[in-house]
């Protein structure tokens, strides 16, 4: 009998709506997530890091691609980046890393900025 209740119960649209909301007030998203991610360097010369909307699989450049002032890539670390408090009124970044981030990571928001930088080692986009 308790659960044909709450099935009736479920199955009211103002009920369900009420404990939907209520469950995202409890619970909200949040954009400002800190990203953690593993950037490696491996033997047959590339450099890898996580996929910034995947965290599992890696994408990786030929190391040919890579700022040659940048300095030489460890074998592996832990890179992580979280978004600054500060409102920043533009990102800085150009339209050829735009275009190299869409190639490589099918986007181009800050966090794949970010991880195309962190591949060439050019340093962090600021946001």
């Amino acid at each position: 009998m308790n659960k044909k209740l709450v099935l009736n119960l479920l199955s009211s649209s103002a009920i369900f709506t009420s404990l939907m909301s209520t469950l995202a007030a409890i619970n909200p998203a949040h954009a400002s997530v800190n990203l953690t991610q593993r950037l490696m360097h491996t033997d047959d010369g590339r450099t890898c890091i996580t996929n910034p909307h995947g965290l599992k699989d890696f994408v990786c450049i030929r190391d040919s691609e890579r700022d040659p002032k940048a300095a030489p890539a460890p074998k592996s670390m832990v890179v992580s980046s979280s978004p600054s408090d500060t409102n920043v009124a533009e990102l800085n970044f150009t339209e050829e890393e735009s275009d190299a981030a869409i190639r490589i990571f099918k986007c181009d928001c800050p966090y794949c900025i970010n991880s195309l930088r962190q591949l060439r080692g050019t340093g962090n986009l600021v946001y």
